[in-house]
């Protein structure tokens, strides 16, 4: 690849791999004899479709506002790889942490410029985002990640073993599934969270002007739940407290209808996260298991709060006690 590079008059001063999860992309800093850096990521041969979504996914959302990596140049040939500016080795998410509550990062205002991105996003065509290729979040898709996670984490930490428990919790979850499915889908980014945003100086920007908020991870760009990135944004690696949270979703001015569906977006994605961590642990990634915890804590209190969950949610808090700490 980095012949491949060189070829197109990329060639690097050094070359530094990034860490990432489980998927088989691979991404590494480029450092050029200029000074500037790049990020580069390269794809199997097999996964080609993928670098040709993030190409169009990219498109898409800059024809309505959404800000993403520049790509500077790629090749769809062997090797496929894609060529993007570098934003720096920071998330929105590790700029809050770093920051400290109620420093560094202003989180309420960049919450609020994410719901915006949330709002451009969903103006998208829909058969546009559908001709991208990846199947909708609908409720067959959403229950089998449910499953996913029934088989990689309930049944494996002995969290389904009472048989009235567990044939509550699935019609519980099959419930939610049909919620989710009873509205009209609309474009969804997929994994819309802090740990996706990232921010970036305008290249022209003034004095005191706020640096822009970018979205990263793209390429799953589909249709899905109307709430369902909200629910990640709040609630996927981010632990606000309850009266954070609430203000938040004050500032989304959801409906009741609405706001029944952003629970059960919640309650489907924070349990399908439960799973997806422990997946990744098995496999050899285990730097997300701390983040299991508070993810069944929020599914708990999503179920809770809807109509098909409240008395179940009762019972599994105090049946699934031990992991919930």
């Amino acid at each position: 690849m980095l012949d491949a590079l060189a070829g197109e008059g990329w060639t690097p001063v050094s070359f530094e791999p990034l860490a990432g999860d489980v998927s088989a992309r691979r991404y590494g800093r480029l450092r050029l004899a200029s000074g500037e850096q790049r990020i580069v990521c390269s794809y199997p041969d097999e996964m080609k479709d993928a670098a040709v979504r993030f190409l169009g996914a990219s498109e898409l959302l800059a024809s309505v506002g959404v800000p993403t990596p520049r790509v500077d140049q790629y090749s769809l040939e062997h090797p496929v790889w894609v060529l993007l500016e570098d934003l720096g080795p920071r998330t929105l998410f590790e700029r809050w942490k770093e920051g400290g509550r109620g420093a560094g990062v202003n989180l309420d205002r960049r919450l609020a410029e994410a719901r915006e991105l949330i709002a451009r996003m969903q103006r998208l065509p829909t058969d546009r985002v559908r001709a991208l290729g990846c199947p909708p979040l609908d409720g067959d898709l959403l229950m089998s990640e449910l499953d996913q996670t029934w088989e990689r984490f309930l049944e494996p930490r002995g969290l389904v073993a009472d048989p009235g428990l567990a044939e509550q919790l699935r019609a519980a979850c099959a419930a939610v599934c049909e919620r989710l499915e009873s509205a009209a889908p609309v474009p969804c980014h997929r994994d819309f969270m802090v740990r996706n945003l990232m921010l970036r100086r305008p290249p022209a920007a003034r004095p005191g002007e706020f640096d822009e908020l970018v979205v990263i991870d793209h390429q799953d760009l589909r249709l899905g739940p109307p709430c369902y990135d909200l629910a990640s944004l709040l609630n996927d690696t981010l632990t606000l407290p309850v009266r954070e949270r609430r203000e938040q979703l004050s500032a989304a001015r959801l409906d009741a209808g609405r706001m029944l569906q952003y629970h059960a977006a919640t309650a489907q994605r924070t349990l399908k996260i439960a799973g997806t961590f422990a997946y990744f642990a098995a496999v050899g990634s285990d730097r997300y298991l701390p983040l299991i915890p508070p993810a069944l804590r929020r599914f708990l209190y999503a179920l809770q709060a809807l109509p098909e969950g409240r008395e179940l949610a009762a019972w599994l808090r105090r049946a699934w006690e031990p992991v919930l700490t």
